[in-house]
């Protein structure tokens, strides 16, 4: 996989954080910020597919594939967040057409 450079000014505190964390663990800092930054955007995707799986603008699968998790994880998520689902049989046919569609 190919890797972009990213430069990002941040502020003392964060900075000393990073820091922190980095020796925490062990490791140099570019791996450290990599690995917060990966952490953070999983965190970002799963609240987003849930959100939008909570106001009804997209179905299960579709927010699973939104999270970048499987359906049966994205399950979890809601019920670890009680949210109830709203998943019914007209889903579950629509979840399989589109894993067929795939094939």
């Amino acid at each position: 996989m190919s890797q972009k450079h990213v430069t990002a000014r941040v502020s003392e505190d964060l900075y000393e954080k990073i820091e922190r964390i980095k020796d925490e663990e062990q490791t140099d800092r570019s791996t450290t910020i990599n690995r917060l930054l990966e952490r953070g955007v999983g965190d970002w995707q799963i609240e987003t597919a849930v959100r939008r799986y909570r106001e009804g603008t997209v179905s299960l699968g579709r927010a699973a594939e939104l999270a970048d998790v499987s359906v049966w994880r994205f399950l979890d998520v809601l019920d670890e967040r009680g949210v109830e689902t709203n998943y019914d049989e007209s889903d579950l046919e629509a979840d399989i057409a589109a894993v067929r569609d795939d094939e």
